[in-house]
Order: structure tokens, then C-alpha cells, then sequence
């Protein structure tokens, strides 16, 4: 027996930090929007009281409130959140090395040999319940999992929930998961759902059944393999994985659903993807603009380009993809910016044709970094973005599923 890995797994995180930091919202329902006042939205979480109602991440506004008449909705903080996180992750980190983290409310770390056996495992895991309780407070809290992988560490944090604490050992294997659906195990989404249904397996035991031919054939890669050895037990080294985009979107507000304050909060966000981009030091060789047009006409367009991290340059090629535009259609109501065919500097090939006026521009683009980090994102910024620069509601930080934004980096 051998529970070589501990998996956190915050509970409603972003509701819990709204309780925790506002009393008055304690013991409610509680439901975390992007914004106030607009019920075209959606729920981006939700405590468990609001949860008892069945409301859930992804819920829209309306229907939240149909639900649960008394729910209460605040507009999400995503720098506290981010604080918030900073102070469990260094809390943690003094009881337990943390590996890393894989999400704003997500994190896991490997347990030394002498802590391994079920027992001390246990301990280990009560101590950190315990150290969040004494520091952090009573109203974040956190589902544990224990076990030999990694893949069934996270299973297990998500098997008793809230404030949880579940072992899976070789012992337990497999018949402690088979009640789970097979949805609720880690790259099993729709299309890889279809494609197991198509082979007969509808069920987590005939999952566990399948011989490593017939899984590898499925996933139609050693994918299959590293699922048959994760459902046993085994631990496997990660995948190493790459960013493939950096990018933002933004639902308009009313005063800039026009042609000129769409334009400008594309340019305001094509320069937030900038400063990121060159914080990773990756560059990018695609854009691709993503435009709704009133509540049905959606627009996109894109253009390729020698990989680079120059707003000058990215902004040029907004401006050309932006001309070709659906003209007559309805007022703009979203947009979105990406950038694409990411590479890290370290196997970047500078362009041998760059004018010398490009290198100088990167230079002084990577001086408004530094000021823009020290006073704020809004400070200097190209004048295409002003109309969107001027209100703090334009592109504010944003926590995606798998990237904790740098709050030097994203404050305004």
C-alpha cells in the first residue's frame, strides 16, 4: 500500500472566498456573476447553499433565480480570489511540497515514503484541513484525496464533497469507483463518451474490465495505455503540455456595443495578450478575432503572420482582419481576441528581414511592461485602445480553468 499523492480541491472556491470576506453572505445561496444587473449572464459559481437549489456553474441568471428565490448574486473579485489562493498555496506548501498547481482551486503534492501508509496519510491530510481552518478561516474549505496516482488522487477529492477526505488504495480498486459515472473521470468528455458507448462500454466496472488493447484502440493512442494504468494504480509521468493560446473575450457594455467601441476593446485586449506574451516570453504566429453581432450573427476571421510579440505588429493585423468586417449587421454585443501557434523564446528564430525600428519598439513595449506592473494595466497603452481603456469594466482580470492570472501582470 502505497498512497504516494494528496489532491485539494477548494469547495465552491470563488463562493466561499465571497463568504469568507462578507459575513452578510454566510449560510446563504450565493451566486458569483461576471457582472450585476444583467440577466442575460451566467453563474461562474456557486455555494453550496445555492447548490441545494440546483444552481450551478454555468446556471444563467434567470433561470438562478427561478431556482432559488432568495439567492443572492455578487459580482465576482477576481484579484481576491487570486490573494485568497496565494495564502492557502504558501500554507499548504509549509506542511506539504506542492507539485503544482493546476487551477485556481486545484493542487496536488507527493507524499515522502515515511508518509505513505494510510494512516500517516491521513494525518498529513487532516493537518492541512486543520492549518486552513486555524488560518485561512472556517468557510474555505477543501475535498482531499488520497492515492498511488495522481489521476486517482483527483478522483477521490471529488467523491465526498464538501469538505471531504477520501483514500483509494490497490485495495479499493476497483469497486470503490464503479458507482461513479464515467463522465466523472478525467478525459472522459462527450466525444471520448460516444466513442466508448460505440465499443460497449457504458460503465465505469466494464471501463475497468476492458483489456489495454481494446482502450488503446478507443482512444486510438497510448492515451488508452496511460487510462488502463491509471484505473489500477499505477503511476505514470505526466504528459508535459505546452500553452497553445493566450487571448481574452468581453460581453460589451451598452455605451460601447458600436463599431468604434468594439474596435477599441479588441485593441485593449490584444494589448493585455501582449504583456502576457511577453511575460511567458512565447511568441505568437496566428491572431483570430471573434466578433457577435447583435444575439445570433457570430463573426470570426484570422490571419497568420511571422511569430512575433510586438503589439505594433499584432495591432496592424487587427486593424486589417477588423476591415472585413459584416457590414449592415447588427450592433457588435462581444468580442474576443486569441493568439495562436504559440513557441517559446528559447526556440524562437529571430526574423533576419525585421526592421531595426521593430527592435526598438519591443524594447520600449517591454519598458511599458515594467510601468504597467508597477502603477497598473491602464497607465501607458497604444491610443487605438483609449475609448475601451477608459472604462474599468472593459476586459477586467479574468481567472480561467487553468490559468491564475499574475495580479502585477493583470491589475488595472
Amino acid at each position: 500500500m502505497a498512497l504516494r499523492y494528496l489532491f485539494i480541491d477548494f469547495d465552491s472556491f470563488f463562493a466561499s472566498v465571497e463568504q469568507a470576506l462578507q459575513p452578510r453572505l454566510r449560510g446563504r445561496p450565493v451566486g458569483v456573476v461576471p457582472s450585476l444587473g444583467v440577466d442575460t449572464t451566467c453563474c461562474i459559481a456557486a455555494s453550496y447553499e445555492a447548490k441545494a437549489f440546483g444552481v450551478k456553474t454555468g446556471t444563467p441568471v434567470r433561470e438562478a433565480r427561478h431556482l432559488c428565490s432568495d439567492i443572492v448574486f455578487v459580482e465576482a473579485n477576481h484579484p481576491a480570489y487570486v490573494r485568497v489562493h496565494s495564502r492557502i498555496r504558501a500554507r499548504i506548501h509549509e506542511i506539504l511540497y506542492v507539485d503544482a498547481v493546476l487551477s485556481i482551486d486545484e493542487m496536488y503534492g507527493r507524499l515522502p515514503p515515511h508518509e505513505q501508509a494510510p494512516d500517516r496519510a491521513r494525518a498529513k491530510a487532516e493537518s492541512i484541513k486543520a492549518a486552513l481552518a486555524d488560518d485561512i478561516g472556517p468557510y474555505i474549505r477543501a475535498s482531499i484525496g488520497l492515492a498511488p496516482n495522481r489521476f486517482l488522487a483527483k478522483l477521490a477529492s471529488k467523491m465526498e464533497k464538501p469538505d471531504g477526505l477520501t483514500c483509494l488504495d490497490f485495495e479499493d480498486l476497483p469497486h470503490k469507483i464503479t458507482s461513479l459515472e464515467l463522465e466523472d473521470l478525467t478525459g472522459i468528455g462527450k466525444g471520448m463518451l460516444y466513442r466508448l458507448q460505440a465499443r460497449g462500454i457504458h460503465s465505469v466496472s466494464q471501463l475497468c474490465e476492458a483489456p489495454r488493447h481494446k482502450l488503446r484502440s478507443v482512444w486510438g493512442s497510448i492515451e488508452g495505455d496511460r487510462m488502463w494504468s491509471a484505473l489500477r494504480g499505477l503511476d505514470l509521468p505526466p504528459v508535459e503540455t505546452s500553452r497553445r493560446t493566450v487571448g481574452h473575450s468581453h460581453v460589451l457594455p451598452p455605451r460601447l456595443r458600436n463599431s468604434k467601441g468594439a474596435h477599441a476593446t479588441l485593441h485593449r485586449m490584444l494589448q493585455k495578450a501582449g504583456r502576457r506574451l511577453r511575460a511567458m516570453d512565447h511568441f505568437a504566429g496566428q491572431l483570430v478575432l471573434q466578433v457577435k453581432f447583435g444575439f445570433e450573427l457570430r463573426w470570426e476571421n484570422e490571419c497568420s503572420c511571422f511569430p512575433t510579440q510586438n503589439d505594433i505588429t499584432l495591432g496592424k493585423l487587427l486593424n486589417q482582419l477588423w476591415e472585413e468586417r459584416p457590414r449592415g449587421a447588427p450592433e457588435p454585443t462581444n468580442v474576443g481576441v486569441m493568439l495562436l501557434r504559440l513557441e517559446a523564446g528559447r526556440s524562437h528564430t529571430p526574423d533576419l528581414f525585421a526592421e531595426p525600428a521593430d527592435e526598438r519598439r519591443l524594447l520600449l513595449q517591454k519598458a511599458m511592461d515594467q510601468v504597467n506592473r508597477r502603477h497598473g494595466g491602464r497607465s501607458l497603452y497604444y491610443a487605438e485602445a483609449l475609448e475601451a481603456q477608459r472604462d474599468r469594466e472593459v476586459a477586467p482580470m479574468r481567472i480561467a480553468f487553468n490559468h491564475i492570472p499574475g495580479l502585477e501582470l493583470e491589475r488595472d
